[in-house]
């Protein structure tokens, strides 16, 4: 997890990508995004390091433990009973804890001034989007991830594909950052923004939520907004956790509705039978069977 959240925020805040106008390392007035963009390479490569990140740590230490690097996933696994309750626990314990490591890591690698983001790639609604907004978005991302998870880990007739697994969650990982980063930032994992966004609070410049001086197209905001309307009413607080209740109750929400949607659909399944591997492994032992019957 630690891994995790210094490689899949360090990508976004190494490089002048995020905010309103398309860089958060040179105006205050593009900071008002954080992790926010509407620049196709910025969102691309981001996208794609959370994506590869998922992917490369799953196979690396899900022989271990399974690879939950996202306590939305550990829920819905152990409301379909492919977690336990107490090894669930303790890997959401072990998540919030490797996930407030991963941000003290960026803390030592990047300075305030460096940090393009300004908030070690916190999660935030974006300008021009409403909470609800990135509440819908989180949890239809989450659902995409949780749902691949199952269907392809879990799932008893996925068992021959099984070794394939990581690689289809890390491309819904991908797909959901590509549709979420303009928004919010793309959460879908409540661990994943928790470390950053309380590291971020021991930066003397934690930025504060503002009105932005332009849309997510560069428009002036007077064009779309009535008069004495604002985005941000309070601007006392961090973005970043003003909005935190979106990046918990969303991706939680998600998951269980595709955990909900996995044992409905296991359900209705009327195939019985079992698994192509367990006939090749059931096949050859009745084989052995037989030969030693023969030889005696």
């Amino acid at each position: 997890m630690a891994l995790f959240v210094m490689i899949g925020c360090g990508s976004a805040m190494g490089i002048q990508g995020s905010g309103s106008a398309g860089g958060s390392g040179g105006d205050d007035d593009s900071t008002a995004g954080e992790t926010t963009s509407m620049i196709p390479g910025w969102v691309l490569m981001v996208a794609l390091v959370f994506g590869l990140s998922i992917t490369t740590l799953a196979y690396t230490i899900g022989h271990y433990s399974g690879g939950h690097l996202n306590c939305a996933v550990t829920l819905g696994l152990v409301l379909t009973g492919n977690c336990g309750l107490l090894q669930g626990i303790f890997n959401f314990a072990s998540q919030m804890m490797g996930s407030v490591v991963g941000a003290a890591i960026l803390c030592a690698i990047f300075p305030p001034e460096l940090d393009m983001t300004k908030s070690l790639g916190s999660n935030s609604v974006g300008p021009k989007w409403n909470w609800w907004n990135a509440l819908i978005a989180e949890i239809m991302g989450t659902f995409l991830l949780v749902f691949v998870v199952h269907q392809t880990a879990c799932n008893p007739k996925s068992a021959l594909n099984r070794s394939q697994a990581c690689i289809a969650i890390g491309l819904a990982v991908f797909m959901a950052h590509c549709v979420l980063i303009p928004i919010d930032g793309c959460s879908i994992n409540p661990t994943r923004s928790f470390g950053p966004a309380l590291l971020s609070l021991t930066r003397i410049e934690a930025p504060k939520a503002r009105e932005p001086t332009v849309t997510m197209v560069g428009e002036p905001v007077a064009a779309t907004l009535e008069q004495g309307q604002t985005i941000h009413e309070d601007d006392t607080v961090p973005s970043f956790w003003r909005g935190m209740w979106i990046f918990w109750v969303g991706p939680l929400v998600g998951s269980c509705l595709a955990a909900a949607l996995y044992k409905v659909m296991l359900m209705m399944d009327t195939d019985t039978e079992t698994p192509a591997e367990d006939k090749e492994i059931k096949a050859l032992a009745k084989s052995s069977e037989a030969s030693v019957i023969s030889t005696v």
